[in-house]
Order: C-alpha cells, then structure tokens, then sequence
C-alpha cells in the first residue's frame, strides 16, 4: 500500500519520490521519463543522498505560494493546478513545475502532489 506522506499544506504519495529519483521501470516511457527527472534535478542540486526528498518536500510547500502556470485541468475527479518555483544554486538555475490536485474542485482542501517538471535554464 502506497503511504501518504502530509507535507506542510499538502499530501503526496511515497511512491512519487520512486519516480522522481530515476528508479521507475514499469514501461519503456515511465522508465526514460524517472531517468530524466533523476538527470535534472541532479542538475538543479537536488540529490537523494544528500537530503534530496526534504529539499523536494520544501519545493512542494513552497510552491503552494508560487506563480500559478497558466491553463489550470480539470475532469470529472477534480482541478489540477501547476506553479512555479524558481531555483538556483545546483549546477545551473532553473525551476520546478509542482502539480498539484484538488479533489472534486475544491481549492478549499488540501491538494496532493501528482508530479514534477523540472526545467534547466540554459
């Protein structure tokens, strides 16, 4: 069974943190996609041998503060909302796009991280 974790201000399921840190296998798609975020945050300075998750569960809170990118999802499950959180510091500067979901519309409760998207600035 996949833990809950409870960040400040929101919710993410351990399981993300596999896919996050390269180790997602399951299709050929998934596997390339968990190797390129490892790459990236890499990059950005963000190591799971070096605190890595904490400095991820940072970003998410963080984040729930930060730009909203534009053209918010919504389906029949709930809203998905994107931000936007700068980073600087690792090998070159760049941001993460947190997504994060919010049950049945309501922007009242307390959403779940569903991914990343982390962006390398040249």
């Amino acid at each position: 069974m996949d833990e809950l974790i409870q960040g400040i201000g929101f919710t993410i399921k351990s399981s993300k943190f596999d896919f996050f840190f390269g180790r997602v296998t399951s299709t050929p798609t998934n596997a390339r996609r968990s190797s390129d975020n490892l790459r990236d945050l890499r990059i950005l300075g963000i190591d799971e041998a070096s605190g890595g998750k904490e400095q991820l569960l940072q970003i998410f809170a963080e984040g729930l503060n930060a730009l909203e990118v534009p053209e918010r999802k919504t389906n029949e499950y709930g809203v998905h909302i994107s931000r936007k959180v700068e980073l600087s510091g690792g090998e070159k500067p760049g941001a993460i796009i947190v997504r994060y979901f919010y049950p049945q519309g309501n922007l009242n409760t307390i959403p779940q991280v569903t991914s990343i998207v982390p962006l390398i600035y040249q």
